[in-house]
């Protein structure tokens, strides 16, 4: 399957031989030298430019819509808190969870509904992402965990079960001193475990993974994987920008994988 991103070409005036591929990307412009590169190394080079637009706007930039794919389909859309569609999901979570977070702390927070697509997901629920601080140590007491607070991101995830009522706490960390499979690597890439109140730990670990298209559907193909996204995402969204592995902690097996796809968005706030 081949992608190709249709792209403008900027020539300069006093030397026609020096050439870029510009892209527009909702807000996002970017522009790679073409040289003597023939087409499909043009295409990998714009796709690793997204890539690097995306993790740099991570925590500081644009207001954003995700879609989730597992399996060819859509599973979850994340919103930025600052969202109009983001609200109905905020009016729940407090119906149903009265002040258990500060929803709105700021404008790029992510909130998502969810259907139970895979483990350990059992109902629907909404995820809730709490951006720009750790899990203070009386959350990770709560969950019955505690973790070296220099190994944390500065971020975490809730899962609220809207049929039991059921809290999960979603713990994001760099470095795993467990077994784990073969997973595309990248220095950012980053593990998470899900924790429940009465002290356990799920299995399933998850692991994030920053990679263009191309090498994460060959390592699908590698390891008989289904590839998350049907081929008009790629070109359609604003940059496949992260990829959602898990893994069994016991027995190393490999679960379904997800894709992120992002939608630059105006910031309403």
């Amino acid at each position: 399957m081949v992608i190709n991103r249709e792209y403008t070409t900027r020539v300069n005036e006093l030397d026609p031989s020096e050439q870029h591929a510009c892209l527009v990307r909702g807000e996002v412009y970017i522009e790679v030298p073409k040289g003597s590169k023939d087409e499909a190394q043009i295409q990998l080079d714009l796709d690793n430019a997204l890539l690097q637009a995306a993790i740099c706007n991570f925590y500081v930039g644009l207001q954003c819509r995700d879609d989730v794919y597992c399996d060819k389909q859509i599973v979850r859309k994340d919103y930025c808190t600052g969202q109009p569609e983001a609200q109905p999901l905020i009016d729940k979570l407090q119906e149903a969870f009265p002040d258990r977070e500060n929803w709105n702390r700021h404008v790029y927070n992510v909130v998502g509904e969810y259907t139970a697509y895979r483990e350990p997901y059992k109902n629907n629920g909404i995820s809730f992402y709490n951006f720009g601080e750790k899990p203070s140590e009386a959350l990770l007491l709560e969950f019955g965990t505690s973790y070296m607070m220099t190994n944390l991101l500065d971020w975490y995830g809730l899962k609220f079960d809207l049929e039991t009522e059921e809290i999960i706490l979603k713990v994001v960390f760099s470095e795993y001193d467990g077994d784990i499979p073969e997973l595309p690597y990248n220095p950012k890439n980053f593990f998470a475990h899900t924790h429940y109140k009465d002290g356990t730990m799920d299995d399933w670990v998850d692991y994030y993974a920053y990679a263009t298209p191309k090498l994460i559907r060959n390592f699908c193909e590698d390891k008989g994987l289904s590839y998350p996204l049907p081929a008009d995402i790629h070109t359609d969204c604003d940059v496949v920008w992260c990829w959602g592995f898990v893994f069994n902690r016991k027995t190393l097996e490999y679960g379904p994988v997800k894709a992120y796809a992002r939608y630059n968005l105006p910031d309403e706030a």
